[in-house]
């Protein structure tokens, strides 16, 4: 077969599509790593400030809801308490994820 085939037209846009989920999967790793990469994701739950790229919406508090008490929000920073740290490191994934920090709470 050559490749002006009618079959290789499935292939390559299969290779396209895996390579842009792919790339998409590396960045939102790459992303968390730089955004974590300053905090103790190993002792256990904390509190934490992550900051959003704009003010956060219902379907943002309630992804955060789902891994820790959301105490305030304010601004486009929502703060956390007894956040454990994997689940700070699969929300950094999100582009919509600008910043986190370490929080002394309340």
């Amino acid at each position: 077969m050559n490749a002006r085939h009618p079959m290789m037209r499935p292939l390559y846009a299969t290779a396209v599509l895996l390579a842009i989920g792919l790339g998409w999967i590396a960045w939102g790793w790459m992303h968390a790593q730089s955004l974590t990469s300053g905090l103790d994701l190993k002792s256990g739950k904390a509190h934490y400030a992550i900051t959003l790229a704009f003010a956060p919406e219902a379907f943002h508090v309630t992804r955060l809801q789902a891994i820790g008490r959301v105490i305030e929000v304010k601004d486009a920073t929502v703060f956390m308490m007894d956040v454990a740290g994997a689940d700070v490191s699969d929300v950094a994934t999100n582009y919509w994820v600008r910043g986190i920090a370490s929080w002394p709470g309340r």
